[in-house]
């Protein structure tokens, strides 16, 4: 039943249908990935009539049919992120739409809105420690059901720009933006979701751990693993909102330089780089 039903979500995907919910097919993939070596050891899996066969999941020629489950699940693994990759298209009405409709709900509250627009330089990962994807690629990725998309969490906005403040003018001015364990403090920001890409939304990526666990370099085995990331020139969007006006100077200033520094993982090694597209002030 779940092969099945993954099978349709994968002739879906590769049917460019982005209505798809993505969380579901990732999650259940993840399911089958897990008990691969029990699903080719059903004799069922090697019939022709097989829909996963169109998948290359199961390789039925005499040259790769001794290969071993595991060279078998990364062969399913990198079928599944091209097929997300190439064909899952980003439909950004439906965030235009909630982030038009929040505007006019914070500015009907007399809130000061910065409407903010970033778009990824390089390859991005958001979320690698989260459950979703963690199974089958290694890495999660911080995904929305509801609006079938991935995002950056607020809490990280909110941390990277509380972090560069506090640097920069101390932490009893940062305690007065952001507040404390006793006090909230004065400034909300929203979620950031992808409303456009230039080419794809996902990209996959490969990593090659050379360590590994291993104790020294004569033993290290490299081993390519791929993974999902967000792809160069997407563009997200956030909402900042306050009514103190004297917190938002800063907060704005601080956009451009933290953006250039990274947000996300790995950004030491240049991934997950953004540069400020709009930064808007609504009144």
């Amino acid at each position: 039943m779940a092969i099945d039903f993954l099978v349709n979500i994968l002739e879906l995907i590769k049917e460019k249908q982005c209505n798809i919910n993505l969380f579901s097919a990732i999650s259940l993939t993840s399911i089958v990935y897990n008990n691969f070596g029990e699903f080719l050891s059903n004799n069922q899996s090697y019939s022709t009539n097989n829909p996963l066969l169109k998948y290359h999941i199961i390789i039925l020629n005499d040259k790769n049919k001794t290969k071993d489950v595991e060279e078998k699940r990364n062969i399913f693994k990198r079928e599944v992120a091209e097929l997300i990759s190439r064909n899952f298209k980003l439909d950004g009405e439906k965030v235009r739409n909630y982030f038009d409709s929040l505007k006019e709900v914070l500015k009907s509250l007399k809130y000061t809105i910065v409407d903010v627009e970033i778009t990824t330089r390089t390859r991005a990962l958001i979320g690698v420690s989260t459950s979703l994807g963690k199974l089958i690629f290694g890495s999660g990725i911080s995904f929305d059901p509801y609006m079938n998309l991935p995002y950056i969490p607020a809490s990280e906005i909110k941390g990277i720009v509380r972090s560069y403040i506090e640097g920069k003018l101390g932490e009893q001015e940062a305690e007065e933006i952001f507040g404390n364990e006793e006090r909230e403090g004065n400034v909300n920001f929203t979620d950031a979701y992808p409303t456009r890409s230039k080419d794809f939304l996902f990209v996959p990526d490969v990593i090659t751990p050379h360590y590994n666990g291993k104790k020294s370099e004569a033993d290290a085995e490299p081993r390519p693993v791929i993974h999902l990331t967000i792809a160069p020139k997407v563009t997200f969007r956030f909402l900042i909102y306050y009514k103190r006006e004297d917190v938002g100077k800063p907060i704005c200033d601080s956009m451009p330089i933290i953006l250039i520094r990274g947000l996300g993982a790995r950004s030491s090694v240049g991934y997950s780089l953004f540069e400020l597209r709009k930064i808007e002030v609504i009144k």
